[in-house]
């Protein structure tokens, strides 16, 4: 469940994927190894519908797979002061019989040290989104608004260093490898590169604060270089993130964060939804036996000539156990404060799902 009190909320910027429940199926000489996942699934209608030739159905209702998953952590006590890791998680698509192959997603292995820190290689999440945008990643569904989420420029072809947490005080650093192999060779620079990260993050009892970087380097055309994998951001480079949450009462916390890609693309190169700089605030109440939580983003586009927007997403959560719960999702996509009522209601997305964790 992402919807928890504070220290766990920022789990995540240790490095390391967590998951809310998790077996252990192994343990002998040092080494463990855990299964973990969970099946989450749903039923979604409304949202935008674009108009004009070529357009599909949109805002239908549909069953959906709600990012369903399993994967396979293992650990080594290699000395006192050093352990080995990895992880391996893939996604199905459970929401009907499926003949296709599976997703990889976050799939590494490093070592960790108490006193030096922690590095890996593989493929995982980008630090700016661990440290700063993840912590409001709060919806099951859809509705998050970010430019650097964990897509960005990372899952793949990457290398992490995160020092040990000093003083409350913690920093990452990631290295995306753009390899030219593949290229045509018609006299391009097919020479490889690197796109850089870079993230800190600082606890303070209940305050947390956290700021980060991502290069977001752009495929040139001048350049042999490509992304394997996800890629840049398609507004531009150099994505700046800052945040600051505070857990106000053990049942409330809330959370404000400011994001801009400074070096945007050219124009013509840009489309309607690409995003040039966004506020969010966000807010999660625990009443016992599950979760109230919104968050509201006013976004600014890259592209002259479109609107500002603005976003909000409202859910609820109610556990019927401890691996299990039951959840509502609404997502306004672009909410006018000149609607008129009956307005308000014409792209709204609405879900309902129903989540087990194991």
């Amino acid at each position: 469940m992402k919807k928890t009190l504070l220290a766990t909320a920022i789990a995540g910027a240790l490095g390391v994927t967590a998951a809310a429940q998790a077996a252990t199926v192994y343990d002998q000489d040092g080494t463990q190894v855990d299964v973990y996942g969970r099946i989450n699934l749903g039923v979604t209608t409304g949202g935008v519908q674009e108009e004009g030739p070529g357009e599909v159905k949109t805002d239908g209702s549909e069953f959906v797979d709600v990012f369903s998953r399993f994967g396979f952590r293992a650990r080594h006590q290699v000395a006192p002061d050093l352990q080995a890791f990895m992880n391996m998680e893939l996604r199905p698509n459970l929401a009907r019989q499926n003949r296709d192959g599976l997703t990889v997603r976050n799939s590494f292995l490093g070592l960790r040290g108490d006193n030096w820190g922690m590095a890996r290689v593989g493929n995982f999440d980008g630090v700016l989104y661990q440290a700063v945008t993840s912590k409001f990643d709060i919806q099951e569904y859809e509705g998050f608004t970010s430019t650097s989420g964990g897509a960005v420029s990372s899952r793949g072809d990457s290398f992490q260093y995160s020092t040990p947490v000093l003083g409350g005080f913690q920093a990452h650093v990631q290295a995306k490898h753009l390899s030219g192999n593949g290229a045509d060779l018609d006299g391009t620079d097919n020479s490889s590169t690197l796109t850089w990260q870079a993230a800190v993050n600082y606890q303070w009892q209940d305050l947390y604060l956290a700021a980060g970087y991502n290069q977001s380097k752009q495929e040139r055309e001048d350049r042999g270089y490509s992304y394997a994998g996800p890629g840049a951001n398609p507004a531009g480079e150099d994505i700046w993130a800052a945040a600051a949450i505070y857990q106000f009462t053990p049942a409330f916390r809330a959370g404000i964060k400011y994001e801009e890609v400074t070096d945007l693309n050219d124009q013509a190169d840009l489309s309607a939804t690409d995003i040039e700089n966004l506020w969010t605030l966000m807010g999660v109440f625990d009443y016992g036996m599950g979760e109230i939580y919104a968050d509201y983003n006013r976004v600014r586009m890259a592209l002259d000539g479109v609107d500002s927007q603005n976003r909000w997403t409202l859910g609820a959560n109610y556990r019927f156990s401890r691996p299990m719960y039951v959840w509502a999702e609404i997502v306004e996509y672009d909410f006018d404060t000149t609607d008129a009522v009956e307005d308000v209601t014409d792209d709204l997305r609405f879900t309902v799902g129903l989540r087990y964790d194991f």
